[in-house]
């Protein structure tokens, strides 16, 4: 980073301001991309009406024609507040009588900028709710897939409006989101909640909540039409990683049948506890506890654990201080490797062959990094190769000539292509590597297409912004003529890929699966086109230095 010489008072308002920025950033790419949902009236009514383990629930009529079934804000668990705060989620209540699902369920605590909209002003601990979209009766075995929303397990929701799946419903797929626990209340770890653990374990509560929705669906979603033995689980960013994470938890087997994982996978693992040379999950909560103002450690473990729970949700939301974007400030809370849920880290987990072996669809986009160069305090050629010293060390040399130290007006551009290929392209790649290698199909994709109310703001096809086209819920004021054909044949791969486990068929040309070998993938440009070696020299020198081996 750029040297600094005006004091703690200078940093801390530098990086206020950043995070300040950052935070307008993310708000302008939602807002510009946000959609309405499917321009229809959504109406009530007794033929929607089902039974579920918890009672009958009815539903509300939308999509063309009204053909749609949707039924939204349905508690998949108990409310997880009280004694159930740091708990595996619990069986939801029953209830007599007829259930209105008309509306989502509150979403889970985040941060004020969250930028969430359908979050704002709408958040509580109970939030453990689902939302599904069908033509289907029971009876009718409809691939079902199961959307895990990002946000860096700190911000985010299953009720965002991109997220909404008349579309899907329409292709005879039951479309399922829902909510977990995020921050401090989904990922806490600590010896006081371990200790009251069976596993003798803690923070992967949000992590268990995803768990516990698929279960659900494993035991509810024939009524609605779906196949249970046909779920595909898919996310994008956090949902990616969380999808990476899922495959490799002995606690999923048997509940998803494929896996899509978009701009995100398992990466850098927090171990439950320290090995003495790793800061571990439990010490991160000890010192969340003792910020908190409780540090008696005369006191017994369920004293403390108690304690904890007296806290109001606020305080721990603004002490944890959860992380927002990539490089944002705060803590990072995320899923934790306990040795129960996640034996092992993802990418052992994958190299070992030790995880649910089923098809997969991965890719990631090719201006990724252009949401989060506001972040990085980084000003001019000189702060670029600080920067870049500093991060990779001996290494820099060989970064900075495949990046090479830019001219003042390309600074930004030549920052987000570093972050695009070492935090994205390359990852994903060598996740769809070690897959392969476990002789089941990969499907790499690479998302380009950059919408023009994206070009116009220097995003390109940032993070994120492939959700619009696979869901298909574009916003007509930032697309042009040539986006619904590109969102149309990447939704229909996506659903070909729920009903069969293959992408190929319709506009598409011939898209093999991956190896090492051929490097194939599908490129998502402005039409849909065949490429080998995504950006092979890149992708080898990142993984010498994280010690991959290509």
């Amino acid at each position: 980073m750029a040297c600094n010489f005006r004091g703690d008072d200078y940093r801390k308002g530098r990086n206020e301001l950043v995070y300040k920025r950052v935070i307008v950033l993310f708000a302008l790419t939602f807002l510009l991309f946000s959609c309405t949902r499917p321009s229809t009236v959504s109406v009530p009514d007794d033929s929607t009406i089902v039974s579920i383990e918890s009672g009958q629930i009815r539903g509300t009529l939308t999509g063309e024609d009204s053909t749609v079934k949707m039924y939204r804000g349905i508690p998949y668990a108990n409310a997880p507040v009280g004694d159930l705060r740091w708990k595996p989620p619990a069986a939801a209540d029953q209830w007599s009588g007829v259930r209105d699902t008309a509306a989502y369920g509150s979403s889970c605590i985040q941060p004020e900028q969250s930028l969430v909209p359908e979050a704002a002003g709408n958040q509580s601990e109970d939030c453990l709710y689902m939302n599904i979209w069908t033509t289907g009766e029971e009876g009718d075995k409809l691939p079902v897939m199961v959307w895990i929303h990002g946000g860096g397990f700190s911000i985010g929701s299953g009720s965002q409006s991109l997220f909404d799946g008349t579309h899907f419903a329409e292709s005879d797929v039951v479309l399922v989101t829902f909510n977990y626990r995020l921050g401090p209340f989904g990922f806490l770890a600590h010896p006081a909640l371990s200790a009251e653990s069976p596993d003798g374990i803690s923070g992967n509560y949000g992590m268990l909540d995803q768990i516990a929705a698929l279960e659900w669906v494993q035991r509810n979603i024939s009524v609605f039409g779906g196949d249970p033995f046909n779920v595909t689980i898919f996310g994008e960013s956090a949902g990616g990683v969380s999808v990476s994470y899922l495959l490799v938890s002995p606690l999923a087997e048997g509940l998803f049948a494929r896996a899509i994982m978009q701009s995100g996978v398992g990466g850098t693992s927090t171990p439950l506890r320290s090995d003495g040379s790793v800061t571990s999950g439990e010490e991160l909560g000890v010192e969340i506890a003792e910020e908190l103002g409780w540090n008696k450690p005369e006191s017994s473990s369920a004293e403390a654990a108690a304690a904890l729970r007296e806290v109001s949700a606020e305080d721990i939301l603004d002490t944890a201080n959860p992380r927002v974007g990539l490089f944002g400030k705060g803590r990072a809370l995320g899923p934790v490797i306990d040795g129960r849920i996640f034996p092992q880290p993802v990418f052992e987990a994958l190299a070992d062959g030790e995880y649910i072996h089923v098809p997969v669809l991965i890719g990631s986009n090719s201006d990724e990094g252009t949401l989060f160069l506001r972040q990085i305090p980084i000003r001019g050629p000189f702060g670029y190769k600080l920067a870049v010293e500093a991060i990779f060390g001996e290494d820099a040399p060989d970064v900075l000539a495949l990046y090479p130290t830019p001219e003042r007006e390309e600074t930004e551009e030549r920052i987000a292509e570093l972050i695009t290929a070492a935090s994205f392209t390359c990852p994903v790649q060598y996740t769809a590597r070690l897959l392969a290698e476990g002789r089941q199909p990969v499907w790499l994709y690479y998302f380009s297409r950059a919408a023009p109310g994206l070009v116009k703001r220097d995003l390109g096809a940032t993070h994120g912004s492939e959700i619009y086209y696979v869901f298909g819920n574009l916003p007509a004021s930032y697309i042009d003529e040539v986006d619904p054909a590109v969102s149309a044949d990447m939704q229909d791969a996506w659903v070909r890929f729920a009903h069969t486990g293959d992408p190929n068929g319709g506009n598409l040309p011939l898209w093999t699966d991956y190896s090492a070998e051929n490097a194939v993938y599908m490129e998502f440009g402005d039409y849909p086109s065949i490429g080998r070696e995504l950006n092979r020299e890149a992708c080898s020198l990142f993984e010498s230095i994280f010690g991959w081996s290509y």
